[in-house]
């Protein structure tokens, strides 16, 4: 079953991080949700701040909490427009403090990414593998030598057995230098991977140019 692709747009605009949190999506919305959080590091922050909010409001329960009616509402409540409200201010105020600590974290232990390159004139080498370990940041690298002349690209990251995991544009003047993907480990979990290129015509209508695959280890 294809799943509607979701902007980021529009997942802020309709607070989908509040609702995939608090149950209120549909299976068919939770689907479509879960593929958009794949590619949208911003959203999977929210998503992975606002667990980790609730999961620790749970723990500790109203009592314990110096606002302790809130805190009662905010887990009792979760219908109620007040605690979607309420929910997003915490889990913006949450996720914004896990990017600064990576800030914080990144300018004080500078170092280097682990990274792929995939090339058409590099096939013939055999299959690229990255060792990797949890909860890496990695970039993987494209270089399309012969990209066609469209109006756009697009590029899609998925399992061998067919399960997408990121879709990204590509414009037509960054298809003629080294494209640059930033994944992460948490999401490109190990095993085999497909990147396949496609060339966009202005009607929609989509060309597949070129496919690599990858494999992505884990480093103990």
């Amino acid at each position: 079953m294809n799943t509607r692709t979701i902007e980021h747009e529009e997942a802020t605009r309709n607070l989908m991080a509040e609702q995939y949190l608090l149950g209120e999506m549909t299976e068919d919305e939770r689907d479509s949700y879960e593929e958009h959080l794949f590619s949208c590091q911003i959203c999977f922050d929210q998503v992975k701040a606002g667990t980790e909010l609730v999961s620790h409001l749970r723990q500790i329960g109203p009592e314990a909490s110096p606002v302790p009616s809130f805190v009662s509402r905010l887990l009792t409540n979760v219908g109620q427009p007040f605690t979607m409200t309420a929910l997003a201010l915490l889990i913006s105020a949450s996720a914004f403090n896990i990017y600064q600590h990576r800030m914080i974290n990144s300018l004080k232990q500078a170092k280097v990414a682990p990274s792929l390159i995939l090339s058409d004139g590099a096939k013939a080498g055999g299959m690229k593998k990255l060792a990797l370990p949890p909860d890496t940041r990695f970039d993987l690298s494209i270089q399309v030598l012969q990209p066609g002349d469209f109006s756009a690209y697009e590029g899609l990251i998925q399992t061998e057995s067919g399960q997408l995991k990121a879709t990204v544009p590509i414009s037509a003047e960054q298809i003629k230098d080294t494209i640059h993907f930033s994944l992460d480990s948490g999401v490109i979990t190990p095993g085999t991977y497909l990147v396949i290129i496609h060339g966009l015509n202005p009607d929609g209508k989509k060309t597949e140019i070129t496919q690599y695959s990858f494999q992505i280890g884990q480093k103990e």
